[in-house]
């Protein structure tokens, strides 16, 4: 994912922005079936509330940091499980941010209600009248566009690793799996919350009592999970996000270390040099900050909201963009000059 924005600013490589709109567009007809056929409940959920200027922030803030940090939260956990030292400092970078940006929670969300817009509309099927336009506009000349490529062998690309999957065959299987996970689950994936309540454990194992005076860990709200309403939020507690979120982390570093034991590469990096070090824990804190401000990380924005055409996710996703750019730009100038 943080490849899809650095590689266009960095490289003037666009292959992985391909897939990303091929994984978007497949997810979106994908959802649409099975909202018709009453597969998975009415779209879009009420989970993406109505878009305001902290979305646009909180994408831009965690495009920075996606970028100084190597990755998004999700290639953080699947470096950290092939042993990736700059990856480790990432992660404690994301933990301390959500820590400290939990504590300007009550701010955050003054401005995020303060610069709220269109009030009763959360997504462009409420703008455009219907939940098919979006689909017929968008996603299928998206995908007819992906076949074209495939065609004239635009999806080709030389490999030199073991195990390396094709950037289309990816976003075929990720369409099938997120999509399976919507209709048994009956929301999309995320893991900024888990990051946040992981941060809350630490803070009362080591902070208790001022963990106990930061309202973000206190707030808990339902959230509608396997057919029923179940409360859940970043709070140091087991509940709905512990019993989702954890296992999805979890999940992600020990599938990276055992593929990458499978494929003889996994090693314990030795620390890298000063300013990488300090340009992914920098990171980690941006994306920690920028998902808390954005309501959620781009797993959740853009593999979750953009399929279902969220206005708060299309305002994170353009964010995210310039972002990244301006992450590629302190990357290239000061941290690898």
């Amino acid at each position: 994912m943080a490849g899809v924005f650095r590689d266009v600013f960095l490289f003037r490589d666009y292959l992985r922005m391909k897939a990303f709109f091929l994984l978007v567009s497949l997810l979106a007809v994908i959802l649409y079936l099975m909202r018709i056929f009453k597969v998975i409940s009415t779209y879009p959920p009420s989970f993406f509330g109505v878009p305001s200027a902290a979305n646009l922030l909180g994408g831009l803030l965690f495009g920075v940091g996606m970028v100084l940090g190597g990755g998004c939260l999700i290639s953080t956990l699947y470096k950290l499980g092939a042993g990736s030292t700059a990856s480790c400092i990432t992660f404690c970078g994301v933990l301390l941010g959500g820590f400290v940006s939990a504590v300007f929670y009550p701010l955050i969300r003054s401005f995020a209600s303060s610069t709220a817009f269109l009030k009763d509309k959360t997504s462009l099927e409420h703008i455009m009248g219907s939940a098919a336009a979006p689909v017929l506009l968008i996603s299928l000349p998206a995908i007819a566009l992906a076949w074209r490529w495939a065609k004239t062998g635009r999806w080709s690309q030389r490999a030199y690793a073991r195990g390396y999957l094709s950037l289309w065959k990816a976003s075929f299987m990720m369409a099938f799996v997120i999509a399976a996970t919507v209709a048994l689950s009956g929301r999309p994936l995320a893991v900024s919350t888990g990051f946040a309540k992981l941060s809350g454990f630490l803070g009362v194992l080591f902070l208790p009592v001022l963990t106990g005076k930061i309202a973000f860990f206190r707030v808990q709200s339902p959230r509608l999970l396997y057919g029923g309403i179940m409360n859940g939020g970043a709070g140091p507690v087991v509940d709905s996000v512990f019993l989702t979120q954890f296992p999805l982390m979890a999940g992600v570093v020990g599938g990276a270390f055992i593929s990458s034991l499978r494929l003889g590469e996994f090693k314990v990096r030795r620390l890298p040099p000063a300013r990488q070090a300090f340009s992914a824990f920098s990171g980690g804190v941006l994306m920690a900050a920028g998902a808390l401000t954005a309501g959620g990380c781009n797993l959740w924005h853009m593999i979750g909201g953009l399929p279902v055409f969220a206005l708060q996710s299309i305002l994170f996703v353009f964010g995210a963009a310039g972002g990244a750019f301006l992450g590629s730009v302190f990357l290239r100038k000061v941290v690898i000059r």
